[in-house]
């Protein structure tokens, strides 16, 4: 399995690739090592970006630490599936300032269900399966994502919580089918008066790491009652299906 670099030189902000410099690049960055490091952690996760072909190549270029390239891979497919091409056709300064479910369509050929938070939530089908067997026991978090090759059997929980928590997301949740998803990362928003900032706190070794990409060094160790403690507003939880004997099959 491969091993994250947090003692040396990892995913840092900016970046340059065929003569475009990128900026802004905190929420990028973050959504990068956030994935980077459950796939490291967890051979099922591993292996559903495998899945993906273009996932898969941008976590062999993390692997290599080919940081840049792997950023520019992940803004060409996301300019493909919004048709846009905007990103880079603006010359040779590219701004990627913006929101993680900016990036979320990246995981579309991997999502195996959906909940929209705005638009779903006032009127879930109840008759709807999917809905109150497992999608419903992430609702009050924000708009779920649900990654996997097929409903039956979801890996990677993605919730875009938008900064609408209040409190902090549960350690692990519990669907109807016994199945345990633990919470693997987080995105965290630092927001002030002058500038907002995206880092990442994440699992890894049996830690939680809080990952920033302009600081030094990248990675600094922290327990989650030391972040709820701080003024982070919560963008994303990333919530992994951990595997058990007992859990039941649909």
């Amino acid at each position: 399995m491969q091993r994250i670099p947090i003692e040396c030189e990892y995913i840092r902000f900016g970046g340059q690739f065929g003569g475009h410099h990128f900026s802004n690049t905190c929420v990028l960055d973050s959504l990068l090592a956030g994935i980077h490091i459950a796939a490291a952690e967890h051979l099922h996760i591993a292996d559903l970006f495998k899945a993906d072909l273009t996932i898969s190549a941008v976590m062999t270029l993390l692997d290599y630490r080919k940081y840049d390239e792997a950023k520019a891979l992940w803004l060409i497919n996301l300019d493909l599936h919004n048709c846009s091409g905007k990103l880079f056709m603006q010359n040779d300064h590219i701004d990627i300032r913006g929101y993680v479910k900016d990036h979320l369509p990246n995981f579309m050929d991997l999502t195996c269900a959906k909940y929209h938070y705005d638009e779903d939530r006032n009127s879930p089908n109840v008759e709807d399966h999917i809905y109150n067997n497992m999608m419903s026991k992430f609702e009050h978090l924000g708009a779920v994502r649900a990654l996997g090759t097929t409903i039956q059997d979801p890996k990677l929980i993605l919730v875009d919580a938008d900064g609408r928590l209040e409190g902090f997301p549960p350690r692990r949740i519990i669907d109807h089918y016994s199945r345990i998803f633990n919470l693997q990362f987080l995105l965290l928003g630092v927001v002030t008066h002058a500038s907002n900032h995206m880092v990442l706190c994440s699992r890894l070794d049996g830690n939680w790491l809080l990952y920033d990409d302009t600081s030094t060094p990248l990675f600094r160790t922290i327990t989650l009652p030391e972040i709820k403690a701080e003024d982070y507003v919560v963008y994303l939880a990333a919530y992994v299906n951990v595997p058990t004997e007992n859990s039941k099959q649909d």
